[in-house]
């Protein structure tokens, strides 16, 4: 990540993202929020661990770090978010990074002061290999809100529970208030690659709405009720 003066082109700072001995890449742009820098990374396919970073848009000094999954169970989590997200992964899915790479799709809502990522596939693709076959695993093919400030995590919304066919929420994210039966909602909405396009409350994460944008054979709908 490279920051460039903009009347000369000079570089002022840069900082390495990426652990370089694992296959990261970084296809997608950062983004500017209240003078952080946040970026995320890819190579979900090749065996990462997913997480965004922010840095002090100034000096270039890390901020925060969000991981989108869980790491070593052995070891301490990073947050209370990572804790709560391991009881839905199984077996040794560490030992393969895990995957959940959010690499672009990214926005920011100034008056809820909320940040909204959307998280690639697991890795590897295979959720029997990935974790036995087991739960939703948490946070990938996900859309999540987290505090801009902090890195904390708000909530979080699972297009694809234990993805199984590299279907992400990496598409892009859209806000805007609009009219539903009656009432002016601020919603967030996507179509990811599962098929389904997403209506959601982006205050708080709940659903509003999930109808098919295509023809699709994993799913038969989605209850908005569980």
């Amino acid at each position: 990540l490279i920051s460039l003066d903009a009347a000369t082109g000079k570089p002022v700072w840069q900082v390495l993202t990426v652990d370089s001995t694992k296959a990261y890449s970084i296809t997608g742009a950062p983004r500017v929020v209240k003078g952080n820098v946040i970026i995320g990374n890819g190579g979900a396919e090749y065996g990462v661990r997913g997480y965004i970073t922010s840095y002090d848009a100034m000096t270039g000094a890390q901020r925060w770090r969000f991981y989108t999954v869980p790491g070593d169970p052995s070891k301490p989590f990073e947050s209370k978010a990572m804790e709560m997200a391991a009881k839905t992964w199984a077996g040794e899915w560490w030992k393969y990074g895990g995957g959940g790479t959010a690499w672009d799709a990214m926005a920011f809502d100034p008056e809820l002061n909320l940040f909204y990522v959307g998280t690639g596939n697991g890795s590897p693709w295979d959720w029997f290999h990935r974790s036995d076959g087991q739960g939703d695993n948490l946070f990938l093919s996900s859309i999540v809100a987290l505090n801009p400030d902090n890195g904390e995590y708000v909530w979080h919304y699972q297009t694809t529970p234990g993805d199984d066919w590299d279907y992400t929420a990496t598409q892009q994210l859209v806000l805007t208030d609009m009219e539903i039966e009656g009432q002016q909602r601020k919603v967030i909405m996507q179509a990811p690659k599962n098929g389904f396009f997403y209506v959601l409350d982006r205050q708080t994460g709940k659903l509003i709405s999930a109808e098919p944008y295509t023809y699709m054979n994993w799913a038969t709908g989605v209850d908005k009720v569980t």
